[in-house]
């Protein structure tokens, strides 16, 4: 069996209008973002869903709730599913970010794996909190799997 696994990003919020940097602020959804999580719901609540993994922040929680009240799946909050942390971007523009952290700007921008925002957290280190869960979703999946399937026999039965 194999495994699909869709990534959404969240709806509409204020920083995704004005283009500041926004991850570990927890901006709710604007009504354009509500109305895209809804529209996401209503265009995929057919599909046979095993199980809803969300950040638990604000926006992603109203972002998955559509869905989950769709289909009558409790969501499953994992940390390691937190956007980048920006440091002291936060809630910046890119116009002040070049402004103010013009090195660190183009170092990112050039080589985000190794090269954070100032203050932030690198793409390696994303991978390194977001990979374990992908792990975890893998094996959930699998038990899950393994659990509707007939017991297997050893080898010296066959």
């Amino acid at each position: 069996m194999s495994l699909k696994i869709y990534f959404m990003r969240h709806g509409e919020t204020t920083f995704s209008q004005t283009g500041g940097y926004c991850g570990a602020i927890d901006p709710d959804l604007t009504e354009a973002g509500h109305q895209m999580a809804q529209a996401f719901a209503d265009a995929y609540k057919q599909i046979p869903w095993k199980a809803i993994y969300v950040s638990p922040m604000t926006r992603t929680i109203a972002t998955a709730k559509p869905l989950c009240d769709a289909i009558g799946a409790e969501m499953q909050f994992r940390d390691g599913l937190k956007e980048i942390r920006y440091g002291e971007w936060e809630g910046q523009t890119a116009e002040y970010v070049k402004a103010h952290y013009g090195d660190d700007y183009v170092r990112w921008l050039t080589e985000p794996a190794w090269n954070p925002p100032t203050g932030g957290e690198t793409s390696v280190q994303i991978a390194s909190r977001a990979m374990p869960v992908i792990a975890e979703i893998e094996e959930n999946t699998r038990m899950a799997t393994s659990d509707r399937l007939p017991q297997a026999r050893s080898a010296s039965s066959l």
